[in-house]
């Protein structure tokens, strides 16, 4: 499904033509369940924030590797 989505993403130029989304669709996948597998239950209120702030940060890095340059 994740790899569909950036399949879709990657068509229309959202993503790099040549951006491997049967590599990257794993590792998203995979860091998120990095973050969150050590957990009992769903996150405290006071930690939802670093929660999300962490996943924003794991998908900018992975999603920039593969993000076209505007043109000029």
């Amino acid at each position: 499904m994740i790899a569909s989505y950036l399949t879709i993403e990657r068509d229309p130029g959202r993503l790099a033509a040549d951006a491997d989304v049967d590599a990257l669709a794993p590792m998203l996948i995979g860091t998120g369940h990095l973050l969150f597998a050590a957990r009992d239950a769903a996150p405290p209120e006071a930690e939802a924030a670093a929660a999300a702030a962490a996943v924003a940060k794991v998908v900018t890095a992975a999603i920039a590797s593969v993000t076209p340059e505007p043109p000029p």
